[in-house]
């Protein structure tokens, strides 16, 4: 049993749910994602302050002087790599454990550990999944698509570059879930495989449009952008060896 009920409260698009805890083990597969739970005396923003225009500017102020990113569009690339973590974190936690976190975009708070950004939820929000497709459309819609859209447009960056960022971690996720034969990993995947998944924020899976009909672990074997993340624009950096642009 990996859950253990604790109090019941009604969220928005869920109704009253049992508000649940992780274990020892959740705490520790959400830290590998890099993920924490409980407060960080060194947080500089909320995950709500990323979509707002002093929130942006601060957090490109911030990646651009850890990272040396010469524009903004860069220094929203090297995040969105980070948020991806995030992403991620929650989809691991569904297959392997049915359950992610439900709490609000505000509550997520970025921090800074040995010129890293991290993140840290508090420990109540947790919920068991009950509806997989709606629960994972849930994650894109409150954690994905308002922050990659808002900083699309902020820094002139497509949102296929930042979303194929993200991609990288959860593909790689997945590919060691089905090695790992995981009950869900599969049908999770199927999911964020659907066009109507994405819908209305994307006309089509952008998740499909990476894989090219390949399998996760043929695709991650062989792995290869279809965009370019500029991170060869950093300083002392070359092209990735997956680059769309390395010969």
């Amino acid at each position: 049993m990996f859950l253990s009920a604790v109090d019941v409260v009604s969220y928005p698009n869920f109704g009253a749910q049992p508000l649940l805890k992780v274990n020892d083990e959740q705490r520790a597969a959400l830290e590998r994602f890099n993920v924490r739970i409980g407060h960080q005396t060194n947080t500089f923003l909320t995950g709500a302050d990323v979509i707002t225009e002093s929130g942006s500017a601060t957090l490109m102020e911030k990646v651009c002087t850890l990272s040396g990113a010469p524009t903004n569009a860069v220094a929203v690339s090297v995040y969105t790599r980070r948020h991806g973590f995030f992403i991620t974190a929650q989809l691991h936690l569904m297959s392997e454990y049915s359950l992610f976190w439900a709490g609000d975009l505000k509550d997520v708070s970025l921090f800074i550990e040995n010129d890293t950004i991290l993140f840290s939820i508090p420990p109540t929000g947790f919920k068991a999944v009950q509806n997989r497709q709606e629960d994972i459309r849930f994650v894109l819609e409150s954690y994905g698509h308002p922050v990659v859209g808002y900083l699309s447009k902020r820094a002139k960056i497509s949102k296929l570059i930042l979303w194929e960022n993200i991609w990288g971690y959860v593909l790689w996720t997945y590919s060691m879930l089905l090695q790992d034969k995981s009950t869900f990993a599969q049908r999770d995947l199927n999911v964020l495989l659907e066009d109507d998944t994405w819908k209305p924020a994307m006309r089509r899976s952008p998740f499909k449009q990476y894989l090219k009909d390949q399998q996760a672990i043929e695709a991650m074997a062989a792995y290869k952008r279809t965009t370019c993340c500029l991170f060869k624009e950093l300083p002392e950096t070359e092209k990735c060896p997956y680059c769309p642009f390395a010969k």
